[in-house]
């Protein structure tokens, strides 16, 4: 009788990988948006959970360089309506934040890290 083995991996290693932490594609997704990079970087430098009023309002102003009461309503409604239906879904559903939709409360996880130095890279990346 003559065995075979391979090193390719098993499905099962392929979700233990995914348990254990973001794949490339997946950090590179979530990197990809602007307003995702943000609420990134503003969690992890403030190392709490944040309101999505305060998400927004941060956004808005660095952003547009100007404080919030300067900023157009319907520009703050826009960037609050993309993070609540585009950018917080994308990092809730890699595990990155979780979101209390009914107190509208985005709370880092322990994988944010993973994406900390990542964004040091993309900053670098120029940009025309």
């Amino acid at each position: 009788m003559v065995y075979v083995t391979t090193n390719s991996p098993t499905e099962q290693d392929s979700e233990d990988f995914r348990s254990e932490g973001l794949s490339p594609d997946v950090v590179f997704t979530l990197l990809s948006h602007p307003k995702r990079r943000a609420v990134v970087r503003l969690l992890l430098n403030q190392d709490r959970a944040l309101t999505l009023r305060d998400l927004r309002n941060e956004i808005v102003e660095r952003e547009e360089g100007i404080e919030i009461t300067e900023a157009d309503e319907s520009q703050t409604r826009q960037t609050l309506v993309s993070l609540h239906h585009a950018h917080i879904p994308k990092l809730t559903e890699a595990g990155v934040v979780t979101y209390d939709k009914d107190r509208q409360i985005v709370e880092p996880t322990e994988k944010i890290g993973q994406l900390e130095s990542f964004l040091s890279c993309v900053d670098n990346i120029p940009t025309d």
